[in-house]
């Protein structure tokens, strides 16, 4: 199978975990995806003349974008259309941006929403929906056990609640591991940006109850202040961040991967805006096992207490962290990674996903491929 992605592609870890996850797993099911990046050209014109004449001189069994109406144009997507060749459009963050799609949805065959919190306002916009989450690549995030380390790991970026979620667990002298490039290293200086670049956003969080959530998660973070997290306890240990072909390393022999799900600064409210993103797939496949605050979406990918460990309050948090980390219960903690490898593979991989795409696209991918 050959599908043509319009992607602006940078050289980015943002953009770049897309080959790792997506690229490299579909080709090992004979699903070839080939980038025309927009970036190359002088401009967004061009690009879709340039595209337009590609689609014209090549034959593709799909074509899909992550891109709204500013960068792709309806009338280059008719021309898709017309040429007989299905059309996807991929909205990884639509939970938190659904405007940014709003104008070009209808056009596609199918468009694939990550989040099904805002399903309803793409049916409204005309749009085709399936509603699948993230996934992971079993061949690139495996186990790969050695000696065990007795920690409790989050590799990430600690900000707002997450950054409560370590400091709870110091407090009470659960031993934590960081992997992040606020620990170590020069801090990294943001682009700057002016009034004009906050606008439109803005205005678009506004315009829907999850956008205006995530607004005041924005607010309430800047009036409490930025949470300190506790660099001086002894019982953190903090490390560089590490590339995506370390991470399957550290999942799989940590004890506990703490896991967050609240979207941008909305940790800080009493109800977080929720989402499953990638970290919540890599730490199953990886042979890991994730700890996470309870969160009903996520309980329907994975059993609690079999593959996955959920808190529901801070006692509750520190007494799972103190009992899953009890040398005695390593066998227990074992059991759960395999397990939850086990369910990550047959369940949430990316060509799981996308075979669910072909079939509602009609594309017979046996006959495709013969």
């Amino acid at each position: 199978m050959k599908i043509l992605y319009y992607f602006k592609e940078r050289d980015t870890m943002m953009y770049q975990w897309q080959r790792v996850h997506i690229f490299d797993e579909l080709k090992r099911h004979d699903c070839n995806i080939e980038v025309f990046n927009p970036l190359v050209f002088d401009n967004i014109e061009e690009a879709n003349e340039k595209l337009m004449q590609h689609i014209q001189n090549n034959h593709y069994d799909l074509f899909m974008t992550p891109h709204g109406s500013k960068d792709i144009y309806v009338q280059t997507l008719l021309k898709v259309k017309q040429k007989g060749i299905p059309t996807l459009l991929i909205c990884f963050d639509n939970l938190i941006v659904p405007f940014d799609h709003s104008n070009i949805v209808k056009y596609f065959d199918l468009v694939w929403l990550t989040s099904i919190e805002t399903n309803e306002m793409f049916n409204r916009w005309g749009a085709n929906t399936i509603v699948l989450p993230y996934a992971a690549n079993p061949y690139f995030f495996k186990p790969n056990y050695n000696d065990e380390i007795q920690r409790v790991a989050f590799i990430g970026t600690p900000y707002g609640s997450r950054v409560n979620m370590i400091n709870l667990l110091l407090d009470n002298e659960v031993e934590v591991s960081l992997y992040s490039s606020n620990s170590k290293g020069p801090k990294i200086i943001s682009e700057k940006m002016t009034i004009k670049d906050y606008i439109h956003p803005a205005y678009n969080l506004m315009r829907f109850s999850i956008g205006r959530r995530v607004i005041l998660g924005a607010l309430k973070q800047k009036i409490n202040g930025n949470i300190e997290l506790n660099k001086t306890s002894r019982f953190l240990e903090q490390h560089f961040p590490v590339d995506l072909k370390d991470l399957s390393t550290l999942y799989s022999n940590y004890a506990i991967s703490l896991s967050s799900t609240a979207a941008r600064n909305t940790g800080v409210l009493k109800h977080p805006v929720n989402i499953v993103n990638l970290r919540g797939f890599e730490i199953p496949m990886s042979g890991g096992l994730q700890m996470c605050l309870y969160f009903e979406e996520l309980a329907d990918y994975f059993e609690e207490d079999r593959e996955i460990i959920f808190y529901r309050s801070n006692d509750e948090l520190i007494e799972k962290a103190r009992f899953y980390l009890q040398p005695q219960n390593k066998n227990i903690r074992m059991n759960m990674k395999l397990a939850a490898r086990k369910r990550a593979e047959n369940d949430h991989t990316w060509f799981c996903r996308f075979t669910n795409v072909f079939d509602h696209l009609g594309l017979d991918y046996k006959r495709v491929n013969k």
